[in-house]
């Protein structure tokens, strides 16, 4: 059994990573924390929001046919403290947020709420774009970053391969255009031998933009999920570097989930 948490504000694409967080919890036997944050400004201009989202919870309890545990936490305050903060409490093991998608030039220059859960969670995060069903998700594009160590990540990615029962794509995307795509091919099957992965392809392309090409092959093969692991952050002087992960995440049409590549103690993940 697994805790997943959900933020949500019931808004049309919350509750779509709300209905998707629904099925994982009845295919893991789990239990669902739905998270609503409520940021200062939002309790001022709307004194009335803890009852209606009160009252949009018990409304969606009442809309679900399935048997889920599930409680509500409304917690005031920013969005990132209170979902790390709810990690670290309740020994959460996975996070599903569901997502509009990018937002242009706000969500690069000053991140979005996905992108900041994205870096700093030490759990998996399924980032939900339009409607998925878990049933469906049989073929799932990987990434490879060549890392040959021991990763969180990637234990963490082959459990829910076996859930999924999927076929995992492997991709490593040369963007120096000028690399051996044997010497590539290689590299990933050594990748894929000391991981101990399964039931996989090896896939080499060439694009001068890592986000792009991952984008464009997930397109191409008609994939069903985008799956990534990243180095994250527990330093919030890191938050607005670049991360592939978090762009494909905020760019991508595709259901995407991420991952820490190591585990990080609770201690480490608190917001200062």
């Amino acid at each position: 059994m697994q805790k997943i948490l959900v933020p949500c504000d019931f808004s049309v694409s919350a509750l779509r990573g709300l209905d998707f967080a629904v099925e994982v919890a009845q295919a893991t036997s789990g239990s669902i924390i739905v998270l609503s944050a409520i940021g200062q400004q939002q309790a001022d201009e709307d004194p009335l929001v803890s009852q209606r989202y009160h009252a949009d919870f018990e409304h969606f309890l009442v809309s679900i046919s399935h048997s889920v545990p599930i409680t509500h936490e409304i917690r005031f305050g920013r969005l990132l403290p209170a979902v790390l903060d709810i990690i670290a409490e309740e020994s959460v093991d996975l996070v599903v947020m569901g997502t509009r998608g990018s937002r242009g030039w706000e969500s690069t220059f000053i991140g979005s709420n996905l992108e900041k859960i994205l870096r700093r969670s030490p759990v998996p995060v399924f980032a939900v774009n339009q409607k998925t069903h878990l049933k469906s998700l049989r073929s799932i594009v990987l990434p490879c970053n060549l890392v040959s160590a021991d990763q969180y990540g990637i234990g963490q990615l082959k459990k829910l391969q076996a859930l999924l029962n999927a076929r995992l794509h492997l991709l490593r995307v040369d963007t120096t255009l000028g690399i051996d795509k044997q010497t590539l091919m290689r590299e990933v099957r050594d990748y894929a031998a000391f991981h101990g992965l399964k039931n996989f392809s090896i896939n080499i392309v060439q694009n001068t933009d890592e986000k792009n090409g991952i984008l464009h092959f997930a397109k191409e093969i008609n994939a069903d999920m985008i799956a990534m692991t990243t180095q994250g952050s527990v330093d919030t002087a890191h938050m607005y570097r670049f991360s592939v992960s978090a762009d494909v995440a905020n760019h991508s049409h595709l259901l995407t989930w991420t991952c820490v590549q190591q585990h990080l103690p609770s201690g480490l993940i608190k917001e200062k």
